[in-house]
């Protein structure tokens, strides 16, 4: 019988990963796990009542075509960006160097108790 936790495995991985982390990283994935927790799994395989089964699959395979039918494209795109950056055309992403700080803006935000209701 085939078990879906294997504790060694997974708990050494998110252990060696949780020690990396500051204390209030270690809380949103405390947070983030809470929330995983509380779903069913029927939650991740919602389907539109309204789409059929061969729908789906007819839409899956028009996306792999147009996928395929862009590579071309995408090649010379991700050729023109290496031989930018190797003739040194490029600059560094600026990013924010200040961490995010959970709560602060509290209460500038809000959603109505009915925000999920169905349009009228």
């Amino acid at each position: 019988m085939e078990t879906a936790w294997q504790p060694s495995v997974y708990e050494q991985a998110l252990i060696s990963i949780l020690r990396t982390l500051p204390a209030e990283r270690v809380m949103q994935i405390l947070d983030y796990a809470r929330y995983i927790q509380s779903q069913t799994s029927e939650d991740f395989f919602i389907l539109d009542d309204d789409e059929t089964e061969e729908e789906i699959l007819a839409d899956e395979a028009r996306w792999d075509a147009q996928f395929a039918a862009t590579q071309d494209g995408l090649k010379k795109m991700a050729d023109k960006v290496r031989a930018d950056i190797r003739a040194g055309r490029t600059i560094p992403v600026a990013s924010d160097t200040m961490p995010r700080v959970a709560g602060l803006h509290y209460g500038a935000i809000w959603a109505s108790d009915d925000f999920d209701e169905p349009l009228p």
